[in-house]
C-alpha cells in the first residue's frame, strides 16, 4: 500500500502528513538561514578584531627616508610571533615590506585595484591554511610622503568549524523543536475535526428516526454547507418516500375493489372451479392487504389504549366463523398503552389475533403488561404453532402473502415491520397451551 493510498483513506493521516512535510520544510530553510547568519556574525567579530589590530598598526608605523616600513612598537598579541600560528600582519612601502613574524616564509596575496579610503576586507588563499579573511587599509603617515599598506589576516579555519558545530546543535534543537510542532498539529488536528464526529453521530440518530435532521446552527461555519446538503438529500428522500408510498396506497385502494367484485364471482362458480381460482385470488388480496399495512409504517408512532384496541378486534374477530368455535380470552391491565398509533394497532393486533383464532382449537389468551418501564403484549393460542426451525422462515422480510409451510397464517412478517417501525420487537415462541405465543415487547 503506497504512501499516497493511505493519505487519500484518511484526512487525518493527509492533514497531519502536509503539516509534518512543511513544518519539517520550515525548519530546514531556517536551519540554512541561521546557519548564515551566524557565519556573518562570526565574521563581522573576527573583521572588527583585525581592525583593532590594524589601528594598532597604524598608531606605530613609520616610513624612513629609504622608503621602508617601520614599526615603534609590534602588537602585543603573541600569535603574531610564532610562526604560522594563523594571525598575521603586513606593511607594504614603496620602498619594501614589514611583516609579522608568524608569517614566516609565506605570503599573502593582497587584493589589487584597491579603491577607497577606509577598511576593506576580503578573503583569500592562506599562506599556511585553505582561507584566511584580510583586513587592509593605505595610509599616509607624512603629509605629502609616501604611502603605507597596512595588511591584517585571520585564519578562517575556526570560524567554519564554529559555524559546523553551531549548525550540528541547531539541528538536534529544530529536531526537537519539530517533535514539539508535530504534537501541536495533532493536536490541531483531532480538535479540528471534532465537528465532524458531532456530523457522524448527528447520522447515526437519523437513521434510527427518519424525521431527524442535523442540527446546521450548531454546526462551524465551514461544516454548515456540508451539514445543509445532508438535510437536504435527507428531505428529498423522505419526499419520495412518501410519494412512493401514497402511490402503493393508491393502487391498492384502487385494486381491492375489482379484487372484492372479483371474489364475489368467484364464489358464484362451482366448488371444483372456484377453489384453484379462489387460492390465486387470495394470494393477490393477500398482497393488496400487505402493501396497504406496510404504507402504513411511517405512521406507526403515537400511543393508544390496548383494551380498547383488543375489544374492537374481538367484535369483529367473534363475527368470524373461526371466532364462534373459540374462546377470547383477555387480560390486559386498564391502564396499558401502545406505543402506536391506533390504525397501526388495530393492523396488528388484528392480523396476529385473526391468525391466532384460524389456528386454535378452542383458546385464545390476549395477555399483556408493563414491567420496569417496559410494555409487552402475548397473543398464544393452543393450536399446531409453528415449529422452532421455521420461525425465522415465518418472519422473512420479502413474503407479501405468508404461505410458506407451517406459517402461523398472513402477515407475521408484516407484524413484525409494524413492531420495529414503532420501536419494539416480536417473537415466537411455544405457548403454554402448546401452540404459538406471538410476544410484542416494546423497551
Amino acid at each position: 500500500m503506497g504512501a499516497s493510498t493511505i493519505f487519500s483513506g484518511s484526512l487525518s493521516l493527509r492533514l497531519l502528513g502536509f503539516a509534518g512535510g512543511t513544518i519539517a520544510l520550515a525548519l530546514a530553510v531556517a536551519w540554512a538561514v541561521l546557519g548564515i547568519v551566524f557565519e556573518r556574525h562570526a565574521e563581522r567579530q573576527l573583521e572588527a578584531e583585525l581592525e583593532r589590530h590594524g589601528l594598532a598598526l597604524i598608531a606605530a608605523a613609520t616610513i624612513d627616508p629609504l622608503g621602508l616600513p617601520q614599526l615603534e612598537q609590534r602588537p602585543f598579541d603573541p600569535r603574531f610571533e610564532r610562526p604560522a600560528s594563523g594571525l598575521y600582519w603586513l606593511l607594504a612601502a614603496p620602498g619594501g615590506e614589514l611583516r609579522s613574524r608568524s608569517l614566516w616564509d609565506g605570503k599573502i596575496e593582497l587584493p589589487e585595484n584597491r579603491r577607497g579610503s577606509g577598511w576593506l576586507s576580503s578573503s583569500s588563499a592562506g599562506p599556511f591554511e585553505q582561507s584566511v579573511m584580510i583586513v587592509e587599509r593605505t595610509i599616509q603617515p607624512d603629509h605629502g610622503g609616501p604611502k603605507l599598506r597596512i595588511a591584517v589576516a585571520a585564519d578562517k579555519t575556526p570560524l567554519n568549524a564554529a559555524r559546523a558545530e553551531f549548525e550540528r546543535e541547531t539541528a538536534i534543537f529544530l529536531a526537537a523543536l519539530w517533535g514539539l510542532l508535530a504534537l501541536a498539529a495533532w493536536v490541531q488536528v483531532r480538535m479540528g475535526l471534532r465537528p465532524l464526529a458531532a456530523v457522524r453521530d448527528e447520522l447515526a440518530l437519523m437513521s434510527k428516526a427518519a424525521d431527524a435532521r442535523l442540527k446546521v446552527p450548531a454546526h462551524p461555519a465551514e461544516i454548515r454547507p456540508l451539514t445543509e446538503a445532508i438535510n437536504q438529500v435527507a428531505n428529498q428522500r423522505t419526499d419520495d418516500i412518501i410519494r412512493a408510498r401514497q402511490r402503493a396506497k393508491n393502487l391498492a385502494h384502487a385494486l381491492k375493489t375489482p379484487l372484492t367484485a372479483l371474489r364475489l364471482q368467484i364464489e358464484a362458480l362451482p366448488p371444483d372451479q372456484a377453489r384453484d381460482m379462489m387460492h390465486s385470488l387470495s394470494l393477490v388480496s393477500g398482497a393488496v392487504e400487505s402493501e396497504l399495512a406496510r404504507t402504513g409504517l411511517k405512521e406507526a408512532k403515537g400511543s393508544t389504549p390496548a383494551n380498547r384496541v383488543v375489544e374492537r378486534v374481538s367484535e369483529v374477530i367473534r363475527r368470524t366463523p373461526a371466532g364462534q368455535k373459540i374462546t377470547l380470552h383477555r387480560q390486559l391491565p386498564s391502564d396499558l398503552r401502545l406505543p402506536m398509533s391506533e390504525e397501526t394497532s388495530l393492523e396488528l393486533l388484528g392480523a396476529l389475533i385473526e391468525n391466532a383464532t384460524r389456528h386454535a382449537k378452542e383458546t385464545v389468551t390476549i395477555s399483556g403488561g408493563a414491567d420496569q418501564g417496559s410494555i409487552w403484549i402475548s397473543i398464544e393460542d393452543d393450536g399446531p404453532g409453528i415449529p422452532e426451525h421455521l420461525r425465522s422462515a415465518a418472519l422473512e422480510r420479502g413474503g407479501q402473502l405468508d404461505d410458506r409451510s407451517g406459517s402461523h397464517g398472513l402477515g407475521l412478517s408484516i407484524a413484525q415491520d409494524l413492531v420495529n417501525a414503532s420501536g419494539g420487537m416480536l417473537t415466537l415462541q411455544d405457548s403454554a397451551k402448546g401452540g404459538l405465543s406471538v410476544r410484542l415487547f416494546w423497551p
